[in-house]
């Protein structure tokens, strides 16, 4: 009972967002925009912003000159701010939300105030700034890779690589990273790519010590230069998929970029520009920082954080009643050093077979969510980081929330 007692941290966070009642706006104007700054949005979209089954938004607002689309069991701790908003069943916004369209699941519920109708534009994007791409392209396999700033062409890290970057500016037609393959920013970096972002499953995008998410800028274009010879892409077929009749043809002249794409499991830490090209995320993929872009879909699962704050996202059934202390079945907290990385993290992860949850914004505390379901389970992953007498790791133990009570 004591173990459990003195492991109580109180990292939950109630949001004040939320007030209630719905108040209408004078007017609905095309003009000027609502906001002039995009620094409170954790995803802005200029047409859409798609939520699947089961995401959480720790922190940050949901901007979308068009629609914001959610679907069931999803949480967020933010506002929206839309054109339309249409939200599915069991899902809980616990902020504002300001629309002229509004289609809300009775079972579902917006915690804070209504405002219709709502100014358009809710905001106006920048532009990705002119840039010249390189010749050289580089294929990096095995864990000892850098590569300073300059201008390239093709960027490929190879299954299981890890490159770091020195900090910079890096003009790049092409950036693919492989099946868990890692790249790393150690200094202020700036991306500009002209023709193709991919990420297959389980890749990472991390800050080096001391670095936040946005210190990596990303602008992203998604077009191929006219006069460019049209190459078939290894993965063509999948970027179709993602497009309808019409962007296949406006992305064949140009008018739209092809989609920025990251796999499953994903771990994503930047800020990330494409005006005139799509993103989507997907499945139990966590992204720290921003996303503005055309159009956006988070897969099922996801997590997102604009703000660096501790936040588990709990069900009911994961919550437990172990000698009288309630606690989460399947989450591990982990108390890293101040100079252990994310890449420490990532190890623990492999080793329970767990993913990352949440992450102090002051503390390098890390939730992990395990496949646990008795008591037994979860004192056993914890035994094996124990066991691992890693100096990075100050602490191991049970995840107990401070709010005693969860929303189903």
């Amino acid at each position: 009972m004591e173990h459990i007692k003195k492991h109580v941290k109180k990292h939950h966070i109630i949001s004040a967002l939320a007030a209630g009642g719905i108040a209408l706006a004078a007017i609905n104007f095309s003009g000027p925009p609502l906001f002039e700054s995009l620094e409170s949005f954790v995803l802005f979209a200029e047409e859409e912003i798609r939520l699947e089954q089961g995401v959480q938004v720790s922190s940050g607002d949901l901007g979308s000159n068009g629609k914001i689309d959610i679907e069931k069991d999803v949480i967020v701790n933010g506002n929206l701010f839309a054109d339309r908003v249409i939200i599915d069943k069991n899902t809980i916004i616990n902020g504002n939300a300001s629309f002229n369209k509004l289609k809300l699941h009775k079972d579902s519920q917006i915690l804070g105030i209504q405002t219709k109708p709502v100014q358009l534009p809710i905001a106006n994007f920048s532009e990705v700034p002119d840039f010249q791409v390189g010749t050289q392209d580089f294929r990096f396999e095995g864990r000892n890779n850098t590569l300073t700033a300059g201008s390239y062409k093709d960027i490929i890290l190879e299954k299981n690589s890890r490159l770091e970057l020195s900090g910079g500016i890096y003009n790049l037609h092409k950036l693919e990273l492989k099946d868990s393959s890692t790249l790393i920013f150690n200094a202020s970096t700036t991306l500009n790519i002209q023709f193709k972002l991919r990420g297959k499953d389980r890749v990472s995008i991390l800050p080096g010590l001391n670095l936040k998410p946005d210190d990596l800028k990303i602008n992203y274009l998604g077009i191929r230069p006219k006069k460019e010879k049209e190459e078939r892409e290894d993965d063509d077929d999948e970027i179709n998929s993602e497009m309808d009749d019409k962007e296949k043809k406006d992305h064949k002249v140009g008018k739209i970029g092809r989609p920025a794409v990251f796999g499953k499991n994903s771990f994503l830490n930047f800020k990330l520009l494409a005006p005139k090209a799509s993103v989507h995320i997907g499945k139990e993929s966590m992204i720290r920082g921003q996303i503005l872009a055309r159009k956006i879909k988070i897969g099922k699962e996801g997590i997102l954080s604009l703000k660096f704050y501790f936040s588990i996202p709990s069900k009911p059934e994961d919550l437990v009643e172990v000698e009288g202390i309630k606690l989460f079945i399947n989450v591990v907290e982990v108390n890293f050093i101040d100079s252990a990385t994310f890449e420490d993290a990532l190890r623990v992860a492999e080793l329970i077979n767990a993913k990352i949850l949440g992450f102090g914004s002051v503390t390098n505390l890390y939730a992990f969510e395990i496949p646990a379901r008795i008591v037994q389970e979860l004192e056993a992953a914890i035994a094996k980081v124990e066991a691992l007498n890693d100096t990075k790791i100050e602490d191991v133990s049970k995840s107990i929330p401070f709010i005693p009570e969860i929303v189903p």
